[in-house]
Order: structure tokens, then C-alpha cells, then sequence
């Protein structure tokens, strides 16, 4: 009987009531973390063993259905950020060290290489022991990492202190200051200096600082002076020596200490072998973009050319398996990373059978992995803060290799390499791109690219069965006849290293790929860059929505920027659904749109009221100026008499009813609408009038140019109207 189970799972001991949680699979050993106790505890049980109990159903393995949603977006630019991410690298370092046996955590021998990286990373033994054990016990979860605060328990407390937290000092009572705002901005700008220059030292730049922003005027000898504040008033070296610790990359602090070109060099000699320091399968992967050498067609319109699409591969170094790969249109862009995300953690039967392949073995093309490492050039989608935010919120180390060196991730470049050799050869007339001067590519196109992906596809499948002559196998390998085929490899890795992470929440995965934002909470809905959404099934948010004020209240929220319709957010760990509302005019019908399109609709209708601004204030502008003509017009010296008012007043009113009869008007279409064939010589006299009207005009336009040439303040009131009508009337001929 094959019993399944994985890295993360709970393995429940029924005979002694014991939990425990699965840390590694070893080829004879499984390696379990004991659960629910104080104190950490690894054990090693042998995999026959561990089979034979859970046959017997002496134990039992439950999958950890576990629904806690981190957003790391609630911990910007706060202390719980930085003590979230100071305790997650200082526990990936020692995980780091000794996975995936683990059994020396638990031992009472003294760890100098642990001692080394609590006393790095500033943390308290007793602290970094406990988080440890929470971090093992979780599966792993970044979440156990968390303040409690984070996770929605806090139940709104806000904690202030009211003394500087830490380590006392060994010589005063009180020193340093309690870190807020102000004195991280005051530490920043003494960081950015102490990066400027080789020259300068920590302490050297501290001091300056100190004599910047933390000193006082005071009276010595009768003469004004600058003095520094007393230590309970300004940070201590310590604290600024942590802050900088914390802030700077291994990378960053050999660059002030050398130069970026003697780095580079220095990582260049040790990254010249890729498989140097790489762990097993899923430890470090490949990730890189290429424009593919064709030309596509519209979907929509097959005779519509629309370019080269963009491949994304994410290639396992260790076994040199494909594990996603993506196929779309953007360039550059953090959309396109996310894609090969998204692919990732896709089913992969499901997602062949959708482009019409035959299901395969899972075990040619792996899926739903998280990897340890990534190894990245430095495009700008991959030294972008989103990129970086994904990154961190997946417990992704990324690796950026130097500009213009591709031998530094030279895999996932030879495999684009073979993949166009592979294909180039059909697709030669079908809108191949080739390096002559007549490529006639953008006319020959034919494929689409549903049809495109589908070649990707195929070469991905092939490429995870294909045997590897560059491939060098270890003495094992070949000892154990393992042919190097990555799917092969892979299975050989995970039996020998053990399985990598598996994506155990997936609603947490598809939360942390979606792009943080800011909306507001207000009576409409909750408001989004000029959309309103409505809440599903969240009464709780209905009734902020019905007491909103008038300024509205801000929202924390996820979206995916490829569609615009939905957007997410959290509450006490679960996470809510908000759709555009269609009951609102101009909302609902941009919800098939992207993000990026929905920002060019914004820009083109902020363009279309700025102009309609523009043409509203000469519009009105030249309202007034006739307004003000006619009312001028109207002057005279004699005074109007009221007598006889009423009787005028009728006079008038029968003189307008003359004017507006309809049977005059009857009578003027009947004669527009007769026209004499032949027309007689007395008949000149319209003729003679449409000239006049040509001549009239002829003399308006000269009229118009004569008042041009004349200044501003020379202009009478009427030619000033006459100037404006001319401006209105070539307006709308524009």
C-alpha cells in the first residue's frame, strides 16, 4: 500500500497523542518536528518504520488546511516590518545551515555558527530559540514569524512605549532614543553618505550625524556654542550600527570596502560553476525573458500582424527541468513575471489539456513548487519593488547576477537557445525572423498566439525527457545508472535531497502575486482610481459603507492588474471579494479592461476635460463680450415712461405672435423648395446677392485682419467682440 505524504505535513502519533510535523524526506530517514510543546525537539524516524505505522494506522497524516492570509502590505514602514524581516533572515540563515537533517537544533552542544547570527542580527537568544521552534513547528509558515498584531488579533490595541526597548546601557541609567520616524530619516541619510565612499567609516559618519541633527546652543566662556544633546536625547552607536546591519547586503558592504568591479570579478570566480552550492531540486532556479524570433496574428484578425511574443522560463538548476513557462505579450514588465508565477503553481495536466496536449506524468513536468533561490539579470522587471515585494511575501531569496554577464545564468539562455533551434525550422515562411535586410516576417505571420504557446508547450515536455549530453552526472549518479534526463534527475534529487516546498496554501500564493494598493471606504462603495466596488457576502463592510464620511475612509487592497473587475482585501485572515458595481454609470462597462488600460482611459478623459475647460472660457469669454455689446447698444439719454405700460406690453406681444405665425413659415419652405430650370435674365438678382454676400464676407475677413494687426488696448469694445466670434467660429472648424 503507498501511502502519500509531503514536506508540511502533520503526522499525529494516536498511540502517545503526539503531533509532529514533517521538516525533511531523507532516501531512509524521515525527519519530524514535535508539535504543541515548549522546547524544540527534532526526530529522526527510518522511513520503513514511519510507513510500516502509518499502515498499521498508528499514525496518522493530515494535510494543514491552514486559512491564516499574511499580507505583508499592513507591516509598511513600521517596526513590525523590520522585526517581522530581521527574525525571517535570521531563521532562513540557520535553517539554511542545518537542513535538512536538523537533528543538531535540538542538541545541548554549543552552536558558535548560531551564536554568530543571533549576535548579527540583534535578536535576543531566548527570542530567536522561540521563533525558531514556531517556524519548524508552522511547516515553515512566514506567518509564525508575524506579531500577533498583524494577523488580525490585536483586537485595535495600540502599543506606545514609553522607554527604549532593547539592551540597557552597561554605564548610564538611560541612553538613546526611542526609533520613530524622524530619527530612521535621521539614519538613512547617514547610511546613503557612509555608501558614497570608501572613505568614510561607520563611525565617522555617525558622529557626523550626531553633530547635524542632535546638538544644541549653549553659552561656554560667554560665547555661543554647539554642544551635543545628552545621551537620553540622542541615538546611541549601537543602535546605529544595528540600523546599518540590517540595511545593507553582503554585496553592498564588500562594494565600500573595494569597488562594484572587483566584486563583480570576485562573484564571477565563484558563480562560475552553476551548480556550486545548490541543494537538491527546487534549491535555485533560473528565471529570464526573450522575444521569440517571429511574428504573431491578431486572434481576433488573422491578418493582423502584432509582433514577436515574449517568452518567460523558469528552468530548476539542480536537474535542469523546466518548471513554468508563460507566453504573452509583455515586455519588461512585472505582469509577465507573475504569469510564470501563475504557471507555477498551475496543474499541469489541466493546463496541457487545455491547449489540446494528452495528459502527461506529473513527474515530467513538476508543478505547484515554491523555489529557495532565483538567479536574475538585471532587467528592469526583476529589480522592480514589485518584483522584490513577491519575492519576499513567497520566502523567495533572489540572487541578481551582474549587467552584461548572461554566462551567470547561462542555463535558462542555452535553453532559449535550443528552443528556437527547435522551432525556427518550421516556422520559415510562417513568419520567422530572419537577420536579412528583404525579412518580409510581419507579412508572412500565420500563427496566433494560442498557437504559439502550444509549440512552447510541446518544447517543454520534450526538453524534461530529453537526454542531457551537457549534463555531468556525479559518481553516484552514475554508479545508479541515472541517466541525465531533467525528469529523471528530479526524481533522483528529490529521493536523495529531499522534496522542495510545496504550495500548501494556495489562496495564499494567488494573494501574495496580486499588486498592493490603496482604496476608500465610502458610501458609493469602496473607491478605487475612480471605480466603485461592492463588497460579496461581507456585512461587516456594508455597514462601514452605509457610516462612511464624506472623505472616506482608507482600505488596504490586492488587485491583479490584468483585470480591474475585482478587488481583494482582508479581515481577521480571511479574504473578501469586492466586484465593480454595474449600477453605476461609466463603472461596470471598463471591467473587462487591464490596469494599465484602465490608466490610459484616465489620462485620454483628464485630457477631454482639460480641453473642455479650455473651450468653456472662451466660450464664455466671448458670451460676456456680447452680452456686454448689446447692453452698450442699448444706451439712450431719454428716460423710459411707464404710462400706458399695459397697452404697449400688448402691442408688443401681437407683434411677436405676427413673427412667429406658422403659416409664414409654410409659406417660405414652400418657395426654398421651388426651383425653375430655366431661369429667366430678371432672375440676375439672386445671383447679384450671393455675390454681394461673397463680397461682404471677403470684407469681414479683411475687417479681422486689420483689428489683428492693432494692439490689445487700441481694440473698441465691438472689435474686441468681433475678434472673439472669429476665435469661437475657428475653434469648431478645427
Amino acid at each position: 500500500m503507498e501511502v502519500l505524504f509531503s514536506i508540511g505535513d502533520i503526522a499525529i502519533d494516536k498511540k502517545e497523542n503526539l503531533k509532529y510535523r514533517i521538516l525533511s524526506l531523507l532516501p531512509q530517514v524521515i525527519v519530524l518536528c514535535q508539535m504543541d510543546v515548549d522546547k524544540l525537539k527534532i526526530v529522526h524516524v527510518d522511513k520503513s518504520i514511519f510507513i510500516s505505522l502509518l499502515n498499521n494506522h498508528d499514525m496518522e497524516i493530515i494535510k494543514d488546511e491552514s486559512n491564516i492570509i499574511v499580507d505583508d502590505n499592513y507591516l509598511k514602514n513600521s517596526d513590525r516590518r523590520t522585526t517581522f524581516e530581521t527574525r525571517l533572515n535570521a531563521v532562513l540563515s540557520v535553517v539554511e545551515l542545518y537542513e535538512p537533517e536538523f537533528l543538531e537544533l535540538s542538541s545541548k552542544k554549543t552552536k558558535p555558527e548560531v551564536n554568530e547570527i543571533i549576535l548579527k542580527s540583534g535578536i535576543g537568544k531566548s527570542c530567536f530559540w522561540r521563533c525558531l521552534r514556531r517556524y519548524l513547528q508552522s511547516g515553515m509558515q512566514k506567518s509564525s514569524l508575524m506579531d500577533k498584531r498583524a494577523l488580525g488579533n490585536s483586537k485595535g490595541k495600540t502599543y506606545v512605549f514609553q522607554n527604549k526597548p532593547g539592551r540597557k546601557s552597561d554605564y548610564f541609567e538611560d541612553s538613546g532614543v526611542i526609533m520613530d520616524d524622524v530619527i530612521e530619516r535621521y539614519f538613512q541619510e547617514a547610511l546613503k553618505d557612509y555608501k558614497s565612499g570608501r572613505q568614510k567609516t561607520l563611525k565617522s559618519v555617525y558622529e557626523k550625524m550626531n553633530n547635524k541633527h542632535f546638538t544644541k546652543t549653549e553659552m561656554v566662556n560667554g560665547v555661543p556654542t554647539m554642544v551635543l544633546l545628552p545621551v537620553f536625547e540622542r541615538p546611541t552607536f549601537r543602535q546605529f550600527y544595528y540600523y546599518v546591519q540590517k540595511h545593507l547586503s553582503e554585496e553592498e558592504k564588500a562594494v565600500i570596502k573595494t569597488s562594484k568591479a572587483e566584486v563583480r570579478n570576485d562573484k564571477r570566480l565563484l558563480l562560475s560553476d552553476i551548480m556550486e552550492g545548490v541543494k537538491g531540486p527546487g534549491d535555485m532556479v533560473e528565471i529570464d525573458a526573450c522575444e521569440a524570433d517571429m511574428s504573431l496574428v491578431s486572434e481576433l484578425n488573422s491578418n493582423q500582424s502584432i509582433g514577436r511574443p515574449i517568452v518567460y522560463f523558469m528552468v530548476d538548476v539542480f536537474s535542469r527541468v523546466i518548471l513554468a513557462m508563460s507566453v504573452a505579450l509583455d515586455n519588461n514588465s512585472v505582469i509577465g513575471v507573475t504569469n510564470l508565477f501563475l504557471n507555477l503553481a498551475d496543474d499541469k495536466r489541466e493546463y496541457c489539456q487545455k491547449y489540446n496536449f494528452d495528459s502527461h506524468d506529473e513527474k515530467v513536468w513538476p508543478s505547484q513548487i515554491i523555489p529557495r533561490r532565483i538567479r536574475v539579470d538585471r532587467g528592469s522587471e526583476f529589480k522592480s519593488k514589485e518584483f522584490e515585494r513577491v519575492c519576499r511575501c513567497l520566502g523567495i531569496e533572489k540572487n541578481i547576477v551582474s549587467g552584461g554577464s548572461g554566462s551567470l545564468k547561462g542555463l535558462v539562455e542555452q535553453t532559449f537557445h535550443q528552443m528556437h533551434v527547435s522551432q525556427n525550422v518550421h516556422l520559415e515562411n510562417h513568419g520567422l525572423i530572419e537577420k536579412r535586410h528583404d525579412s518580409q516576417h510581419h507579412l508572412e505571420a500565420t500563427l496566433t498566439i494560442s498557437q504559439y504557446t502550444r509549440m512552447v508547450i510541446n518544447f517543454v515536455i520534450t526538453h524534461n525527457q530529453q537526454y542531457l549530453e551537457t549534463y555531468r552526472p556525479t559518481k553516484e549518479m552514475v554508479e545508479n545508472d541515472i541517466r541525465s534526463i531533467p525528469a529523471e534527475l528530479w526524481q533522483y534529487g528529490i529521493e536523495k535531497y529531499g522534496s522542495p516546498r510545496y504550495i500548501s496554501n494556495k489562496m495564499q500564493f494567488y494573494y501574495d502575486l496580486m499588486t498592493p494598493k490603496t482604496a476608500k471606504i465610502t458610501r458609493k462603495g469602496i473607491s478605487f482610481k475612480g471605480l466603485y466596488y461592492v463588497p460579496e457576502n461581507d456585512e461587516f463592510m456594508g455597514h462601514q459603507m452605509f457610516t462612511a464620511e464624506k472623505k472616506g475612509e482608507s482600505l488596504k487592497i490586492k488587485i491583479d492588474l490584468r483585470d480591474i473587475s475585482k478587488i481583494y482585501y482582508t479581515r481577521n485572515n480571511e479574504v473578501f471579494v469586492a466586484r465593480l458595481n454595474e449600477h453605476v454609470s461609466g463603472n461596470s462597462e471598463f471591467g473587462c479592461l487591464t490596469m494599465k488600460q484602465w490608466d490610459d482611459y484616465r489620462k485620454k478623459m483628464g485630457k477631454m476635460k482639460m480641453e473642455g475647460k479650455v473651450y468653456n472660457d472662451a466660450l464664455l469669454s466671448y458670451r460676456y463680450a456680447v452680452n456686454e455689446l448689446i447692453v452698450k447698444n442699448a444706451g439712450k439719454s431719454i428716460v423710459s415712461k411707464q404710462r400706458d405700460m399695459k397697452e404697449a406690453r400688448e402691442l408688443e406681444k401681437q407683434r411677436i405672435a405676427l413673427d412667429n405665425k406658422i403659416a409664414k413659415r409654410i409659406t417660405d419652405a414652400e418657395e426654398d423648395s421651388y426651383v425653375d430650370e430655366n431661369p429667366k435674365s430678371g432672375d440676375l438678382h439672386q445671383s447679384n446677392c450671393l455675390d454681394s454676400e461673397k463680397t461682404e464676407l471677403s470684407e469681414y475677413d479683411k475687417k479681422i485682419e486689420e483689428i489683428k494687426k492693432k494692439k490689445s488696448y487700441e481694440l473698441t469694445q465691438e472689435e474686441e467682440c468681433m475678434l472673439m466670434k472669429y476665435a469661437i467660429d475657428h475653434f469648431y472648424d478645427e
